[in-house]
């Protein structure tokens, strides 16, 4: 009943926007938490702004940087300098010129301790944005960090003039190819192509964000027509019957991040290594990418990708055997089980792998309640200063490289350590990292031994490594699915759509 009321309110919802050509449907697999981009850090949301605000520079899909706000940059002697030359004639949304001002103002807000930013770690190390002219500013880098420019690449640029002043959650303003109409939560977003962009203007005059947390529905509503494109969870066993239909593109690529379920610290049961290796053993994360995932995505054994360069093939792992869950269990004096609460959204691949932990754990003795929540609420709890959960699970992307997979999460008082885990000698390991040439065997090895003592210590347990995909008409051209999830829609202005 509810996927027909969903579908029927999305038939409605097309046919009082009459479908035009130039108007695109999107569809996500949950809805964006917020707006502001100093303010949040999951997927859904950065999808939409990359449309309406934009970075100095951007990811390609092989992941080489390519210009936006910024048209050329150079670099100190030491590397402890970087100065960007900005483009030329960009406007803000409100009329307002885009200059140096405003990236100083962006960075510089990010960086007060006094500001709740999320994404505060990315950027510690720059030490002074001076503003050389207009279109000239020069950023230092002490101590040195070199995984800046990646740092760079994610930072969307707010006006200077109304940055503290506006509400960026109703009334986002950028530089970007779209500017934003509305937001009716859990139905729609909707954003028109700015007149004022600097760029290219494409055939797309319209964009509407349609948030649709069931596959099956959002599935349906792709192929009766009423979506041009969706990216995110395909139902795994549709994708091969989808591959060969004509007509639909299914766009796939290797992701940048993981599925995991994570351990709040501050509970004092799950602050035991031997629980946290047990409830480990107990997920069969093999079963789960063969049958649950039919296939989509690969094993998840730690932090940074078994593709990487960065990769420790010698970390401690924690394949599912129920009998070594039970045998760690009794060790910790905790063999007659225990009660613990686990949280996650409305994805219903989570869903089903809570369920099956559930399962799994009541074997051994472990009473799992499981609680599912809209994304927004469950990001907020997870998020929140009260940090109400035991368990978790969630995903985390983008990791472009390993200082992305690893500071903000796991360095003690991280952005996005969450669960309140700390190693000091991670710590260490985590700063020293940031000073290390690139793919230099100093750097490799830095990082093998931060994944060594992390899955020993396990603050994570990784469930599978993602692939990312996306389903797309044929009347659409132009659009593939992006590595970096966060940024694949970043040139949807560019698409065409003949229909």
């Amino acid at each position: 009943m509810r996927m027909r009321t969903i579908v029927l309110s999305l038939v409605m919802l097309m046919m009082s926007l009459s479908l035009a050509q130039n108007r695109l449907v999107v569809s996500t697999v949950a809805e964006a938490s917020g707006l502001d981009p100093r303010l949040i850090n999951d997927v859904y949301s950065y999808q939409r702004i990359y449309t309406m605000m934009e970075p100095l520079i951007v990811f390609e899909q092989d992941l080489a940087y390519r210009p936006r706000l910024a048209t050329e940059w150079s670099f100190s002697d030491d590397g402890s300098v970087i100065t960007f030359t900005l483009r030329e004639g960009v406007t803000f949304h409100h009329g307002k010129a885009f200059t140096a001002e405003d990236v100083k103002y962006t960075i510089d807000w990010v960086r007060d301790e006094n500001n709740p930013s999320l994404i505060r770690n990315l950027y510690a190390n720059i030490s002074d944005v001076e503003v050389i002219d207009d279109l000239t500013v020069r950023i230092t880098v002490d101590p040195t960090n070199v995984w800046i420019m990646n740092a760079l690449a994610r930072l969307h640029i707010l006006p200077a003039d109304i940055g503290d002043t506006n509400d960026w959650n109703t009334n986002p303003i950028g530089t970007g190819p779209f500017e934003f109409v509305e937001w009716v939560r859990d139905d729609r977003m909707v954003v028109t192509a700015f007149d004022g962009y600097w760029g290219e203007r494409g055939n797309i005059d319209e964009v509407v964000f349609r948030p649709i947390t069931e596959d099956g529905t959002r599935l349906l509503s792709f192929e009766a027509g009423e979506l041009d494109l969706f990216h995110g969870q395909v139902t795994p066993a549709e994708v091969p019957r989808l591959e060969s239909t004509p007509g639909i593109t299914v766009s796939r690529t290797t992701g940048l991040g993981h599925a995991y379920l994570g351990f709040n610290f501050r509970n004092e049961t799950l602050a035991e290594p031997a629980v946290r290796q047990a409830l480990a053993h107990l997920i069969p994360s093999e079963g789960i990418v063969a049958r649950v995932l039919n296939g989509i995505g690969t094993l998840g054994v730690g932090p940074i990708s078994s593709d990487s360069i960065y990769f420790a093939d010698d970390i401690p792992r924690y394949p599912y055997d129920p009998e070594r869950a039970r045998a760690l269990l009794a060790d910790a004096g905790l063999a007659d089980g225990f009660s613990v609460r686990l949280h996650t959204n409305e994805n219903p691949v989570r869903i089903q792998i809570a369920e099956i932990l559930q399962f799994e754990a009541a074997r051994v003795g472990i009473d799992i309640d499981v609680s599912i929540e809209e994304f927004g609420a469950f990001i907020d709890r997870i998020l929140g200063e009260s940090a109400d959960f035991d368990l978790f699970i969630l995903g985390w992307s983008g990791n472009v490289d390993p200082d992305y997979a690893t500071y903000g999460l796991f360095k003690t008082g991280g952005d996005n350590n969450y669960i309140a885990y700390g190693n000091p000698e991670v710590d260490v390991l985590l700063d020293r990292g940031r000073t290390l040439p690139p793919g230099s065997p100093e750097s490799i090895a830095t990082y093998q031994e931060i994944q060594r003592l992390l899955m020993a210590d396990l603050p994570f347990a990784f469930i599978n490594a993602t692939e990312e995909i996306g389903v797309v008409q044929d009347w659409i051209d132009g659009w593939s699915v992006h590595p970096y999830a966060s940024a694949t829609f970043q040139d949807l202005h560019l698409i065409t759509k003949d229909r």
